[in-house]
């Protein structure tokens, strides 16, 4: 029952935390001037009346807290409205967006955990040296570097050598490709902003890794498993790498926080059409229930990506489970 009243806990915090973040986004969509139509008042050949019965038709002549009330109880039945940009339901659209998200934001995750895992315990084998050197100056660089400065010199990098495309999900030329050649023409697209997005992850990991391991190998059974024969691999990798695991795997939500709000940035820049470029679209074409059903699906993967590392680290770290009943109660 434990398990069920953290479950149970959890999804409160996710209906608290949906309800603030969309009532705040909504209160600053008002401070807006004007709504989806406003742009096409300046065309002479719109006539007013079909601007004002377009407005009345989508309900944007309520008053803005109705329209807010009107929207919420709809999303309690997932319907999230519909986008007047992209003419299509909103739960089409950022299920889309979140899909093209996910092949920019997974693999950088899963690059940058086990890059820094790796980088990590390697600079825990030789804390000193030319390699512990530039270990520390690497992860100095990348974790004082924004998402933004590194799309911003990877995007240069592209320009200037051409190895690269510079944006978009696929080449224009390739009208019909194979299997394979559209999974490579899509990684092709991926590596640059994939890369910008897993390298903070990489140095943060690492310096949590590095830390982590360091503190294991000083641990007193390390004694006892030299004294029964162990080879040197073996210890290390299960006496001091798998425990230095579990400060990963608590600051995981965190990490995913980090990937979904860098991924944000990188998708504008790149013009990868995921989440982020859809909620820069709803925000200036003033779509308001696009804007909201995609700060909406944001909160939820949040709040998912915390549950999910919870339950990894409860499953994984056994010490942590006698704390359970106090952590969920």
């Amino acid at each position: 029952m434990k398990i069920y009243s953290f479950l149970l806990k959890r999804l409160a915090q996710l209906l608290a935390l949906g309800f603030l973040v969309t009532s705040a986004t909504f209160a600053l969509a008002c401070l807006i001037p004007g709504d989806f139509f406003t742009a096409f008042q300046a065309n002479p050949g719109v006539r007013p009346e079909l601007l004002a019965e377009l407005r009345r038709q989508y309900g944007l002549t309520e008053p803005m807290h109705l329209q807010y009330l009107h929207w919420l109880s709809r999303s309690l039945r997932l319907d999230l409205g519909f986008s007047l940009n992209y003419m299509r339901p909103v739960a089409t659209v950022v299920a889309e967006a979140l899909a093209t998200t996910a092949w920019l934001g997974a693999p950088a995750l899963l690059l940058g955990l086990i890059g820094g895992i790796l980088l990590g315990s390697v600079h825990a084998l030789s804390p000193r040296g030319t390699l512990a050197t530039a270990l520390d100056l690497l992860s100095a660089v990348l974790l004082s570097l924004p998402s933004l400065l590194l799309g911003i010199g990877a995007m240069l990098l592209a320009a200037a050598t051409g190895w690269f495309p510079v944006g978009g999900m696929a080449s224009a030329q390739i009208e019909r490709p194979e299997p394979l050649q559209w999974l490579l023409d899509r990684l092709h697209h991926l590596a640059l902003p994939v890369s910008c997005l897993s390298l903070p992850i990489l140095a943060t990991v690492e310096r949590i890794q590095y830390s982590a391991a360091r503190s294991a190998a000083g641990a007193p059974y390390l004694r006892s498993a030299r004294a029964r024969g162990l080879g040197k691999t073996r210890i290390f990798v299960h006496y001091v790498v798998r425990p230095s695991l579990n400060p990963i795997l608590s600051v995981l939500g965190p990490l995913f926080g980090a990937a979904l709000s860098g991924s944000l940035v990188l998708e504008n820049m790149f013009a990868w059409p995921g989440l982020g470029q859809a909620t820069y679209n709803a925000l200036f074409s003033r779509d308001i229930f696009l804007l909201l059903g995609c700060v909406a699906s944001g909160s939820l993967l949040l709040v998912l990506g915390n549950v999910i590392a919870d339950l990894l680290l409860l499953w994984l770290d056994p010490r942590t489970r006698h704390a359970f009943p106090r952590a969920a109660s």
